[in-house]
């Protein structure tokens, strides 16, 4: 029998990974575990000198609420799907870090010499403050206002149960601590039976801090490099 793979991003990012990983060999069952929905935002970014972009979320709930960006403002974006995201609204990034972690961005952009910025910084509700945080003890000023809001699918645990009933799983992929936390309120099953696959170090911290170990972490934390790991450990 084939392993059994249970990818938990939200609806519309299972689909090509599903795919990619069952031509490879894997059985693979996708129930989102996050769900995101608008939420309104008082943008007025005529005062910034920077946008910072820390998803491909939180670009496209941006440009849900807001047609351009001012040409005075420099964009700076965490991620490579990012990246992507932010070039099919017609822009560019002008800072990127070398890893994709809010770490060695704030490192890195820091780096950069600049002196008391204004920047706005979009993000989930249930985002980390951890760059705003880091930019004010540099005399930075950073506004933060969340576009998106991260909720529960109320769908989630008949789903997954039906998932289990149907085959147990053996490996649970994790791109968010949000997803993580929400599967272990719904996950009948012994957990610890399961290795766990997470995109990054901060869902690795959100999993190691419930008391359970990662298998899995990609270097580049994304989840091509996740599902090669798999295919490579696990075939």
């Amino acid at each position: 029998m084939r392993k059994h793979v249970l990818l938990t991003r939200e609806a519309g990012k299972n689909e090509s990974w599903l795919d990619f990983l069952e031509n490879a060999g894997f059985q693979v069952s996708a129930v989102p575990m996050i769900e995101t929905r608008p939420h309104p935002c008082d943008m007025t970014l005529e005062e910034y000198d920077w946008i910072v972009f820390t998803s491909a979320n939180t670009v496209r709930y941006f440009f849900e609420q807001q047609e351009t960006i001012p040409e005075k403002i420099k964009i700076a974006v965490i991620g490579e799907k990012t990246a992507k995201a932010l070039v099919s609204y017609g822009y560019s990034p002008n800072f990127q870090p070398t890893l994709f972690t809010t770490e060695i961005f704030i490192e890195e952009w820091l780096a950069l010499g600049l002196t008391k910025q204004h920047i706005f910084v979009p993000k989930s509700s249930i985002a980390r403050d951890e760059i705003a945080k880091c930019f004010a003890q540099f005399e930075h000023i950073v506004t933060e206002c969340a576009i998106y809001e991260t909720v529960f699918p109320e769908e989630a645990t008949n789903q997954l149960q039906s998932v289990m009933n149907s085959q147990s799983i053996d490996i649970a992929v994790f791109a968010s601590p949000s997803a993580w936390r929400h599967f272990i309120k719904s996950y009948t099953g012994d957990i610890e039976a399961l290795k766990i696959a997470s995109i990054g170090p901060v869902t690795t911290e959100a999993i190691a801090n419930s008391g359970f170990s990662v298998a899995y972490e990609p270097d580049n934390y994304t989840m091509q490099q996740i599902c090669e790991l798999l295919i490579e450990g696990e075939l």
